[in-house]
């Protein structure tokens, strides 16, 4: 089997492992815990994110990005974890000093104090383990990297299962499972790693961070319009609807995250490897060849998912049957993302990072203009629309700049193939007996348009081309 083949399906394992375990998690959760309770929880992990896009500072992709230009791999890790993890502990430190400020901030009391500072160490730890699992993913050891993810899903699951069966019922029992779930998970990353934190090999090597800084800085700007892209729904949602809407909308991102299994294992493999093919000047069709074939992968499971919606709605709880509506606008996002993957290389291998500032501007606009316009009358329905809407204009802009930089290859399938999908979302709104019909119809015109790259796929796969196959690692 070509190596290339046997990484995907190393760099998936975990994954794919990771996710069924949180499928098993959300109805676990769903059941016991209803949709405005679950979207109080949902905002904590909001905060999460928000934080961890500022204090990265963009360096560790400035980390993956020089990688294979420096010798010294371990000076390059710490070097790169310097400031963001010392940026971690000062945010701890001041937690510590104002934790019912905090607790008001993610949960509008100042009564959870303990749940505050526990915030606090999530941010420490979610620093250390980004660092580690770039480290792993880096050199391309694809199981050792899948198993990690397993333990950390694994870990959060069992905490679920005490907190739901045995001690609380509400928002609470979310947040503390999920949190002591994660530090267990890092803190055997920690342990299993520290020779990544050996203080007597630090050198620091100002050159280097000043080139990591130069390359991050922009994408410091154009992650928080990435954050302000993906969040601005729920913020949306606090402020013109109500925590029920938050719950639905939560819950059905957390089904939508079953694309996650693709769009992780994917990146988490794709990202060293493009890479490397750069550096190996591999012919441009290999990405073209790669690009495609994600499309066709992804479409597929997007019709899956709409022939399936019902049943998997269902498993939530009847309290959340109004997820159905709203399940294919937000499967659109890591759908568009992964694809956008495969055709934005040119922007990061021109290092003109701060091309992605424009992305993110260009795509934030529909977002705000539609979230203000439809939140308020439509709920979540609206924001789903929103963030679909807003990732194709990021798709068009990250296409179009990677173009402009070297990376060109046709693209009009790509285009095809999404404005099919986005009609999908929006006749699933429909409540109609004929909407399988119309799904099979769309699904058919989806394939057809890509019928070139069904043909590709099957003819790289005879026996007479195996060369070309090998050639894929």
């Amino acid at each position: 089997m070509s190596l290339f083949i046997k990484k995907l399906i190393g760099f998936s394992v975990g994954p794919v492992t990771g996710a069924f375990i949180a499928f098993i998690t959300i109805p676990l959760t769903t059941y016991f815990i209803d949709p405005s309770e679950y979207g109080k929880a949902s905002m904590f992990a909001l905060f999460q994110m928000i934080f961890g896009t500022f204090l990265y500072l963009g360096i560790d992709q400035s980390y993956t990005r020089e990688y294979h230009s420096e010798q010294n791999k371990l000076n390059l890790l710490q070097n790169a974890m310097l400031i963001p993890l010392s940026l971690s502990v000062m945010l701890f430190l001041l937690i510590l000093i104002i934790p019912e400020k905090v607790s008001v901030i993610l949960f509008e009391s100042p009564s959870y104090v303990v749940p505050s500072i526990l915030f606090g160490v999530m941010i420490v730890a979610m620093v250390i383990e980004r660092f580690i699992l770039l480290s792993i993913r880096m050199e391309e050891k694809a199981l050792e990297y899948s198993i990690i993810n397993i333990f950390v899903k694994l870990s959060i699951l069992i905490f679920t299962l005490l907190f739901v069966l045995f001690i609380r019922r509400d928002f609470l029992a979310v947040v503390y499972a999920t949190v002591l779930g994660q530090i267990i998970g890092d803190l055997y990353l920690i342990f299993r790693y520290k020779k990544l934190f050996a203080i007597n090999k630090f050198s620091l090597d100002t050159q280097l961070l000043k080139k990591m800084i130069f390359f991050g800085f922009p994408i410091v700007i154009a992650t928080s319009l990435s954050s302000i892209l993906n969040s601005f729904d729920r913020i949306s949602l606090r402020t013109w609807s109500t925590f029920y809407e938050i719950g639905i909308f939560a819950a059905t991102l957390k089904i939508a995250a079953t694309f996650n299994i693709v769009q992780t294992s994917f990146t988490s493999f794709w990202v060293p490897t493009a890479y490397r093919w750069y550096e190996e000047k591999k012919e441009i069709r290999y990405f073209k060849i790669v690009s495609d074939s994600i499309l066709l992968l992804m479409s597929i499971l997007f019709f899956g998912i709409l022939f399936f919606k019902s049943i998997i709605i269902n498993i939530l709880s009847p309290d959340y049957g109004d997820a159905k509506y709203i399940l294919a606008f937000l499967c659109l996002q890591p759908i568009i993302y992964t694809v956008s993957e495969t055709t934005c290389l040119g922007i990061t291998f021109s290092r003109k990072s701060y091309l992605s500032i424009w992305v993110g501007i260009v795509a934030i606009i529909p977002n705000v203009i539609i979230n203000i316009l439809l939140v308020s009358k439509f709920g979540a329905l609206g924001a789903g629309i929103a963030t679909s809407v807003s990732y194709v204009f990021f798709f068009i802009t990250r296409t179009y700049f990677s173009n402009k930089n070297g990376m060109k290859f046709p693209v009009i399938k790509h285009y095809a193939v999404i404005l099919l999908l986005v009609t999908g979302a929006f006749l699933n709104i429909l409540n109609t007996d004929k909407i399988i019909a119309l799904n099979i119809i769309l699904l058919i015109l989806t394939l057809g348009v890509q019928f070139s790259t069904i043909r590709q796929i099957v003819y790289l796969l005879n026996k007479n081309n195996k060369k070309f196959i090998l050639n894929l690692k």
